[in-house]
């Protein structure tokens, strides 16, 4: 069970490979920090790939076992999500300006080829 300091702060750690990799995330449950001892890199990338996810989620749980509530899901984070028709209206506005700038660019260099022709 945390302490009353511990309960107090908005983190969470974990480590893992007997504290050669430690993970800190913050309030959000995202990672804050991530800490390996130089003998950590002694590892095979996919051995320390596996310590640091599981450092990172242990932090996540400490966290979660501080609140006693999960951190913000993917429907909590939806009031902050682009509206799916807003979006297709600026992707239709780039799409638009995109194939002017092109047309542009087409007469110029068509210009600049007549005039290296007429040169040449």
């Amino acid at each position: 069970m945390p302490t009353r300091q511990e309960a107090d702060d908005p983190r969470g750690r974990g480590e893992s490979a007997a504290g050669q990799v430690v993970a800190v995330v913050g309030a959000d449950g995202l990672l804050e920090s991530l800490s390996l001892n130089p003998r950590s890199l002694r590892m095979g990338s996919d051995e320390l790939a596996e310590h640091v996810v599981s450092a990172v989620r242990a932090a996540q749980q400490d966290l979660v076992a501080r609140t006693d509530e999960p951190p913000p899901d993917a429907e909590e984070a939806e009031g902050d999500a682009i509206d799916p028709a807003e979006l297709m209206h600026r992707l239709d506005e780039l799409e638009v300006q995109s194939l002017r700038d092109f047309a542009s660019l087409n007469a110029t260099l068509d210009e600049l080829l007549r005039r290296m022709e007429g040169h040449s």
